[in-house]
């Protein structure tokens, strides 16, 4: 992982944040999680800036973590601490002193739906999608997922995604409020940045303290629901079923769990 898998660029009030991994549709490994932290602060704090707009390069927002052999999103202390960084990166977003916009450009996966969540506003592209798989290959949501997608779209909603693995299309996830626009694809990034420019005027204290007011009642069930994904993901990825999975997922075939 190289320091352009995170992009920090500025024009006048926005700072746009950019996954920058299209060969693997924005997976991120450890490295990259821990950098995507990083250029989230620094992103906040740049004089100047009002609003921050995250967003994916190429045909996705965000993968969630790389589990491909080279990514290393494995057992042990590795997958323990992939899950730790993304739950920082999270974090990062909501404490940011400024608003964060995401800009959904396609499919938003595993922690990649929490990064959209974390988020003060999300504007998805028309065809994107988003989808919670960890059942699927052994794990649960992770990234503060089980305490931002109930909050969001109610708990039978999440159920649907957290225990089923639904695929939520962009239109369906504007209906059950996962989403707060949804416009052509084409139109994506100006959308988005023309909503975050809106903050251009405003004062920088204000903004801090309207957004810390906001999040402020939910903050401590956050981080204790991230503490108890962190427990369960960290025996998960040392269990017989994650290493099913990921097998699985890799040789492109059904995984055989135990009965």
């Amino acid at each position: 992982m190289t320091d352009d898998a995170v992009l920090v660029t500025t024009d006048g009030p926005v700072a746009t944040v950019t996954l920058s991994r299209p060969d693997r549709l924005n997976a991120l490994d450890l490295a990259g999680m821990r950098l995507l932290g990083s250029r989230l602060r620094e992103a906040a704090g740049r004089p100047g800036v009002r609003c921050i707009l995250l967003t994916g390069e190429g045909r996705a927002f965000c993968a969630g973590a790389d589990v491909s052999p080279a990514g290393a999103a494995t057992g042990g202390a590795d997958g323990r601490a992939i899950v730790a960084a993304a739950n920082d990166a999270v974090l990062a977003v909501i404490r940011a002193d400024v608003p964060v916009v995401a800009a959904v450009n396609g499919p938003a996966v595993g922690v990649g739906v929490s990064f959209a969540l974390a988020c003060d506003a999300v504007v998805a592209a028309d065809t994107s999608w988003f989808q919670l798989p960890f059942v699927n290959i052994g794990l649960v949501p992770d990234g503060g997922a089980s305490h931002l997608l109930p909050a969001a779209i109610g708990r039978v909603r999440a159920n649907r995604m957290a225990l089923f693995a639904e695929r939520v299309p962009a239109p369906a996830a504007l209906a059950w409020g996962l989403v707060s626009d949804v416009v052509p694809a084409a139109d994506l990034l100006d959308t988005a940045r023309t909503l975050a420019a809106g903050t251009a005027g405003a004062s920088r204290e204000a903004l801090r303290r309207a957004k810390l007011a906001l999040r402020r009642a939910a903050a401590d069930e956050l981080e204790a629901a991230m503490r108890s994904e962190l427990e369960d993901q960290g025996e998960l990825l040392d269990g017989p079923d994650y290493a099913e999975g990921l097998a699985a997922l890799r040789e492109r075939r059904p995984p055989a769990y135990p009965a």
